[in-house]
């Protein structure tokens, strides 16, 4: 019976164990995921700043606070993005597997909110250049 109940015991541990690595895995990963996606939008940022800055230096533009309003969006979701890298810390030696989790999923929460803030300022600044462009 004690060796059943600690055999029993040791399994429990060794699953526990197992299970915290994989869900550890698991949301870095998806960490991972939401970072690559965001990098790919990075270049459309980067791209519609140029075409705003070129508009704002040419004077073509009858109003240009939207264009700057605009520029400035971008810029924002641009700079958090960086913010986020800088502090984002992949590693996390020297934690438990908990922390890591913890850690990881508060990451996730940020880079996703970074994604629509990215999302939404690239969204807004495509329909803008596409307006001006046709007239």
């Amino acid at each position: 019976m004690k060796k059943t109940l600690l055999i029993l015991l040791t399994a429990s541990v060794l699953f526990g164990c197992s299970n915290k690595k994989a869900e550890k895995s698991a949301v870095m990963d998806q960490v991972m995921k939401v970072h690559e996606k965001v990098m790919e939008v990075d270049g459309q940022v980067i791209a519609n700043r140029m075409k705003l800055d070129t508009l704002l230096k040419d004077n073509t533009l009858a109003a240009k606070d939207t264009a700057l309003q605009l520029n400035k969006k971008l810029t924002a979701a641009e700079d958090a993005m960086e913010d986020w890298m800088h502090k984002f810390d992949y590693e996390q030696k020297g934690k438990s597997d908990e922390e890591v989790i913890t850690y990881m999923n508060d990451q996730k929460k940020l880079i996703m909110a970074i994604d629509s803030q990215l999302n939404i300022a690239v969204t807004e600044s495509n329909l803008y250049l596409k307006k001006v462009k046709s007239k």
